[in-house]
């Protein structure tokens, strides 16, 4: 697996990839999880964090990467959406993000704001998919690359 971290070049090459994007700063800590998830998943390809794994690396150690995320977030095979802060979070990344790129979006169901997210999500988005907790939103980003291409949404 290939850790591609603010404020690292990333440059598409082929293999799989997947953008981890959703709450930074109220869920510290989720991008490491996803990452360590990935990686016992054997995933072989590219992960794109935006927000480091240890925010210390990244210039004074403050998380800038507005400009990286929006370069970064068209040029990936899934969007990994953990916990948005609302509909208009995945709206965002849905107009922002290539169209043949594939979100999967996780609301925590352990927490009662992320219920009213999920619920608000199921109200306006029927059509998409919701998953209820990490392990399961990154299994669900690596099914993406076990799916016929005629079966992805």
């Amino acid at each position: 697996m290939r850790l591609v971290e603010y404020p690292q070049h990333y440059e598409p090459d082929g293999s799989p990839s997947i953008y981890l994007a959703g709450s930074g700063t109220s869920r510290p800590g989720w991008q490491a999880s996803a990452v360590a998830l990935l990686d016992a998943a054997g995933f072989t390809g590219a992960v794109l964090n935006p927000q480091p794994c240890d925010p210390a690396t990244g210039p004074s150690g403050a998380w800038t990467s507005s400009g990286w995320q929006e370069h970064n977030l068209r040029r990936n095979g899934v969007v990994l959406l953990w916990c948005p802060l609302g509909a208009q979070q995945i709206r965002d990344v849905h107009l922002s993000r290539h169209s043949r790129t594939a979100l999967v979006v996780g609301c925590d169901r352990g927490d009662p704001a992320q219920r009213a997210v999920h619920a608000e999500l199921l109200a306006l988005m029927p059509r998409l998919s919701i998953v209820t907790d990490l392990a399961a939103t990154v299994r669900a980003a690596l099914a993406h690359f076990n799916a016929p291409a005629a079966t992805r949404p």
